[in-house]
């Protein structure tokens, strides 16, 4: 999870708020957030100014505004170019400002696997318990409470000051509380949660881990209060710094755990825990230039009778229930995974529930990578647009711009997919597989990220559709398909999860995020009328064909390139040679082939990277 830098002309700053409440929608992701930050880092939310309607709009008003203007096909309804230019500059300002992070992030679990599943696997275990609290509690009223309150008070600092300082104050109070209390119940937890089929050992770790982690939440909350007060204030640039801290937090932990001896105070073995507190003391230190720059100093102030609490509570109450159905789904996975038999490449080993569980971890932040640069990008740019068509009752435009989006997410995600499948390999071999991070154990990654991989396309399509719900401030559908969807990885995981072992869990978890965009999508067909899907096809067949292509170049090249000893994957540097000329050269090849089939998105994505990097 990473926070990003925009420009503030990305932003919907001309709206005016009326009368009324705005409310957020979750995300749902595959895998589980790794990164200690909200689904900021998967979807990012604007802090945009929204009109709301007094009453959700009826479907017989939905079908009044998309009738059919005459003489104009609506299957060849386009978004206008100047529609185009902002979302195409907004979503590759995002993905710029998000690659730094998210290539951190890739190198912290690359140390992280440094230090083996006996340490990796308890870690993971350990560090959910905090994430989870932590989005419940605040971080996950980021996007949908604490922006839209803040930027009500945007014009009387003191009285915003007074606000932001005032959700610090009670959030530390609570997570003090809190990390005093689960420190108690951590052992029932843990034994019964977190690492049921783990080594008596492993357990003892995870743990020793998760008392200490979950202490990390004293900075974690504040934290994410901080970072919403800035992002009213269109104040980017020191939130991004600040999630850098967090991931570099951890890897000097894991530095730490790799070469410090036991006998340094028998700390070595804690370095990742500890890792976690000092990453997060990082954010806060980090985004203190940010507060300064607002004029936004400390004050003690307990102002529980303010007004606007009740609106935040208001306006995050559908989303905390998501949030807790979620983590209710998380941890069941995780009871799972850390239970799961051993397939046949690790037969020699007694108990693989921390294998198993690492793998699925270092899977999941492979798909987050292009998760966090596309789906995060489009859904940010796209969303101040859609709020303003919804408010001015411009549902063409509306539509016209959802589908650009999906244009955009399946351009880039398809390939995506196919890239992290047929290269899952050297991949795996060039981030994870040293130290004590063993063949064997990047074979059970392989097998994950290959399930794992077939959920990125819908990925895209699904953050854009929540883009296209919080436009339309509705939440109840949204959470009402979370519930639905969560029964196709249940459908999946229970009846399988003793037999298939772990790669049940994963294909159930992309069973569950494939699901979620198809009824989104139904549903939003069925509120607004035809969304012109069938313009969709002739960009979609040219990305298909490109891909296809992509895929055979890729593989063929690694299956010559294999045959060599240099090329070979148990080394680092045939890893690194695979992954740069088969992976170089496919998507090259891949680029090349959409333009010439004359893809406009790819067109104006090049136009709108150049741009921003000077060169055009």
């Amino acid at each position: 999870m990473a926070k990003d830098s925009i420009d503030e002309e990305t932003l919907s700053s001309e709206d005016k708020r009326e009368d009324g409440t705005v409310e957020a929608i979750p995300t749902v992701l595959g895998g589980s957030n790794e990164d200690g930050q909200s689904s900021i880092e998967v979807i990012e939310t604007t802090p945009v100014r929204q009109e709301v309607s007094d009453a959700p709009q009826t479907l017989s008003e939905a079908s009044a505004e998309s009738v059919d203007v005459p003489g104009t096909p609506m299957e060849n309804v386009s978004a206008p170019t100047s529609d185009r230019r902002e979302l195409m500059k907004s979503a590759s300002l995002v993905a710029l400002g998000n690659l730094g992070s998210s290539v951190l992030g890739m190198l912290r679990q690359s140390f992280i696997a440094y230090t083996g599943a006996a340490i990796s696997g308890p870690f993971f275990a350990s560090i959910s318990p905090a994430q989870k609290f932590n989005d419940f509690i605040v971080n996950g009223s980021v996007p949908g409470a604490l922006i839209p309150t803040f930027n009500d008070y945007a014009d009387n600092r003191e009285e915003l000051r007074r606000l932001v300082f005032t959700l610090v104050n009670l959030v530390l109070i609570v997570m003090a509380i809190s990390s005093v209390g689960y420190f108690f119940v951590a052992p029932w937890f843990t034994n019964t949660i977190l690492a049921p089929g783990f080594h008596e050992q492993e357990r003892l770790l995870t743990l020793h881990f998760t008392r200490i982690i979950f202490f990390s939440l004293l900075a974690l909350g504040p934290f994410a209060v901080l970072q919403a007060a800035l992002y009213a204030q269109k104040e980017f640039g020191w939130t991004a710094f600040a999630a850098a801290a967090y991931h570099a937090g951890i890897i000097v932990g894991a530095i730490f755990t790799a070469v410090v001896s036991d006998r340094f105070f028998g700390l070595r073995q804690y370095g990742l825990a500890f890792g976690v507190i000092l990453g997060t003391v990082g954010e806060i230190v980090l985004i203190i230039p940010g507060m300064r720059n607002q004029h936004m100093r400390y004050m003690w102030v307990l102002d529980l009778k303010h007004p606007a609490l009740r609106r935040i509570l208001k306006l995050y109450a559908p989303v905390a229930f998501s949030f807790l159905f979620s983590a209710c789904i998380a941890f069941l996975d995780q009871f799972l995974a850390t239970q799961t038999p051993c397939i046949d490449i690790m037969r020699q080993a007694k108990s693989c529930g921390d294998a198993n569980f690492s793998a699925m971890n270092f899977a999941t932040l492979l798909i987050q990578f292009p998760g966090g640069l596309v789906a995060s990008a489009l859904s940010f740019a796209v969303l101040p647009s859609l709020t303003t068509y919804m408010r001015e009752g411009d549902i063409e435009r509306f539509k016209s711009m959802l589908l650009l989006g999906f244009r955009l997410g399946l351009l880039l995600m398809i390939p995506a997919a196919v890239g992290l499948i047929v290269l899952k390999l050297p991949i795996v071999a060039l981030l994870f597989q040293r130290g004590k991070f063993t063949a064997a154990q990047g074979v059970l990654t392989t097998i994950a990220l290959q399930n794992y991989a077939y959920q990125l396309p819908f990925i895209a399509i699904d953050q854009l559709l929540i883009s296209a719900f919080y436009a339309r401030k509705n939440t109840i559908i949204p959470v009402a398909v979370l519930v639905i969807s969560a029964m196709g990885y249940i459908a999946v995981a229970l009846p399988f999860w003793q037999t298939a072992g772990m790669p049940a869990l994963v294909l159930g978890n992309t069973v569950q995020n494939i699901l979620h965009p198809i009824i989104l999508l139904l549903i939003l067909w069925k509120s607004i009328g035809s969304l012109h899907l069938r313009g969709l096809l002739p960009a979609l067949l040219k990305i298909i064909g490109a891909t296809a292509v992509m895929g055979l170049v890729a593989w063929g090249l690694q299956y010559v390139l294999g045959r060599f000893q240099l090329f070979s994957t148990s080394t680092f540097i045939g890893s690194v040679l695979t992954v740069i000329i088969a992976g170089g050269v496919a998507a090259t090849i891949y680029f090349a082939l959409v333009m010439f089939l004359k893809v406009e998105e790819v067109s104006m994505l090049k136009g709108a990277l150049l741009a921003k990097l000077g060169k055009k």
